[in-house]
Parts: structure tokens; C-alpha cells; sequence
């Protein structure tokens, strides 16, 4: 936010900052470089979006501020030329040298008419305010405007305060395209800024030198899920580990209703693609477990381990729930999910009951958040206890 804000007042620094609505345009193009920013990078998150807005809104806040007050401050002095000056020295100094001249003198200017011997700066005592009738006329030296002078009905005025130097067009066109290239200079600043410090990454993306840990089941407060133990990811499998699910095995999946499972096949591997478009009952896929299993769970300790992976560039979190029959259920777990093939495991216990004699489901909602986002699904395996 520090690029925008030196980007803010490099361009009032360049611009007629006095002036409220070029103020208010160089805002508005701030606001309009950080909106550009943040599309550029896909950031879609809304608090992250409202927080860089706030930002801004509070560094515009106080440089507005400290602008408002330096104009209380600066004391308002009308620009006089030299060539003003002398122009009207000499019509001044007609004036004086007209014996039937009878201008009324202001007591509180005999000090400034003294002055008239040294270099004719006894015009500038014609930069004294009316006093009574309409505004001033200037003094030309000749014509009507003399002849108010002398009959004292107006004072002359030089014109002084009234002539302001005009802006040029090229001036405000100039002034404009360095406004924008400032700030198009100070976005593509922010932007590289907030990619080398990786500032819209969640923590565990981030980079910070030190290895991530492996990804943990996070268990939920469901009825018969307190105590569960976790695992951690695990690469490689023994002959021991039973294999329960392939992506070949399509007709042992069967989507919700606010649920798709579509196959896929390319260099990225045979795979299910899961998208839970709900995070309720509603968004879940139910694979079926074998009856045969099922037995060699009865009465043991298990592990369960899913071989996932989330769309490239993108992190999901999903749940795994069990729904087997008369063995019972296992409780929900929660996992996060990134864009590496990863395999997830988790215990199960069952206590002495009889094998159920038909198949059971592994229910997996690819998204709890219910946004949508989507969940390779490559094997599933159990390692039966013993």
C-alpha cells in the first residue's frame, strides 16, 4: 500500500493540487489501480478485498486531510508581473505630472508616495481597496478612465488582482498523462511487491524456508468422532494394504444431488473427478465398500488411505464419513487438499460385532465450504488390523 499512496502524492505533487476535483481524480484513479491489481492477481477472496480497500480508503483519508489543512494554512497572495508593474508606474506617474489632476490621496498610502523617486514602485500604491462606489476601473493615461480618476467618483485600480495566469491546455494535458503513468507505475510496483512477498497466499502456502508439515485429519465434533487418531501423509504401500477402489470402478460411485463424479483419463493420471456443489448431505459422493471388507474389519483396529489431489493452483477442503451398515460408522474427517498427489489416511475402529452381510459407503464431500471446488480422487486402500 506504500507504492500507492507515494504514487497518490507524486501526482498532487505534479498537479494543481489546490483544486478539489483533481484531488478527487487522482483518488478515484487510485481506487481504480487497486481494483485493476487485484483482478490481475485472480484475488477473489472477499475479506482479503475489503481489507486492501480499507487501506486505501484510509491512506486517501489522511492525505486529503493534511491537503485541506495546508490550504487553511497558505496565505492567498495575487501574482503581480514586472512588466504589470511598470505599465502601471508610468501611468502613475501621468497622472502626477498632470497639474489639474486632483485624485484623492488615501491617508493611510503617503509612505507608499513617497516611494515615487525610487525605480516607480509608487504604483503599487493603486493596490489599496475601494472604499465607496462601484469596483475600480484601470488607468489607460488618457480617456474616460482618467477622467473617473480625476473626478475621485473611482479609484484606480491596476488590474492587478483580477488578471491570474491561465493554465495552458497543453499544461492540464501534460500534468494528466504523468498522473496516469504514475500510477500505472505505482500498481505495477504494488503488484510485484505483493508477488515477492507472497501476501495473498494462505500460510500454508507460503513459502517461508521451512518445510510444511504433512497434511493431518482434522476430526469434528460428531457423535463417536472424539479420540479418533490421525496420520499423516504417506507414500508407498505394502503388499498387506488391500486396494478397494479404482477410478475404473465408475459403477461403485454414486453422486448426490448436488454432486458430480466424472472420470478422467490424460497425463495426469486414471482418475475421479469429485465437485460437491454443497457442503450438506445433499453434495456428497457415496462409493461402495465390498461386503467381503467389511468382514476384515470386524472386531479391529484399520487404516483407511485415500490417494487425492485438488485442481492445479487450487486448495480444497473435503470430508470422509463411513456409513457401514451394521459395522457402524467411523465419525467425520476433514482434510485440506492441494495440487499434489497426496495420500490421506485415517484410523478406524470397530468393536466385536457380526460382518454385515451386504457392502457398505465411504461418503467424500470434495468441498465443505459447498463453493464448488473440485477433488481428484485416484485409490482408496484399507490396511486391515490384525
Amino acid at each position: 500500500m506504500s507504492g500507492l499512496e507515494t504514487a497518490i502524492r507524486n501526482a498532487l505533487e505534479r498537479s494543481e493540487r489546490s483544486n478539489a476535483e483533481v484531488r478527487a481524480r487522482i483518488y478515484q484513479s487510485a481506487r481504480q489501480a487497486l481494483e485493476n491489481g487485484l483482478k490481475k492477481q485472480e484475488i477473489e477472496d472477499p475479506e482479503i478485498i475489503a481489507n486492501q480497500r480499507h487501506r486505501l480508503e484510509a491512506v486517501i483519508h489522511a492525505i486529503e486531510t493534511e491537503e485541506r489543512t495546508a490550504l487553511k494554512a497558505r496565505a492567498v497572495t495575487p501574482v503581480v508581473s514586472l512588466a504589470e508593474v511598470k505599465s502601471n508606474a508610468d501611468a502613475g506617474g501621468r497622472l502626477s505630472a498632470d497639474p489639474a489632476a486632483n485624485v484623492r490621496q488615501e491617508p493611510g498610502f503617503q509612505a507608499e508616495a513617497r516611494l515615487a523617486g525610487d525605480g516607480g514602485l509608487s504604483a503599487l500604491g493603486g493596490l489599496r481597496p475601494e472604499r465607496d462606489g462601484p469596483s475600480t476601473q484601470a488607468v489607460t493615461g488618457g480617456g474616460k478612465s482618467v477622467e473617473a480618476a480625476r473626478s475621485g467618483s473611482v479609484a484606480p485600480d491596476l488590474g492587478v488582482t483580477d488578471k491570474r495566469p491561465r493554465k495552458r491546455r497543453r499544461g492540464r494535458l501534460l500534468s494528466f498523462v504523468m498522473v496516469v503513468a504514475t500510477l500505472a507505475a505505482a500498481v505495477g510496483a504494488g503488484v510485484w511487491w505483493v508477488q515477492t512477498n507472497e501476501l495473498l497466499k494462505s500460510p500454508a502456502e507460503r513459502d517461508t524456508n521451512v518445510a510444511n508439515p504433512p497434511a493431518v485429519v482434522e476430526t469434528e465434533d460428531f457423535p463417536g468422532a472424539a479420540g479418533l487418531p490421525t496420520l499423516g501423509a504417506q507414500e508407498g504401500f505394502s503388499d498387506d494394504w488391500i486396494e478397494i477402489f479404482t477410478p475404473t470402478d465408475t459403477a461403485a460411485v454414486t453422486p448426490g444431488a448436488r454432486a458430480t463424479a466424472e472420470p478422467f483419463d490424460d497425463d495426469g493420471g486414471e482418475r475421479i473427478r469429485l465437485a460437491s456443489a454443497a457442503g450438506s448431505k445433499e453434495g456428497e459422493v457415496a462409493i461402495d465398500i465390498p461386503a467381503d471388507v467389511l468382514a476384515q474389519l470386524s472386531g479391529k483396529s484399520s487404516t483407511l488411505a485415500l490417494s487425492v489431489q485438488a485442481l492445479p493452483g487450487k486448495t480444497t477442503e473435503f470430508s470422509v464419513e463411513c456409513d457401514f451398515g451394521a459395522l457402524g460408522a467411523c465419525g467425520r474427517h476433514r482434510f485440506t487438499a492441494h495440487d499434489e498427489r497426496v495420500d490421506m489416511l485415517f484410523k478406524i475402529s470397530f468393536g466385536d460385532r457380526a460382518a454385515p452381510g451386504s457392502s457398505g459407503k465411504l461418503l467424500i464431500n470434495s468441498d465443505v465450504s459447498g463453493a464448488g471446488n473440485s477433488l481428484d480422487l485416484y485409490a482408496i486402500r484399507v490396511l486391515p488390523g490384525q
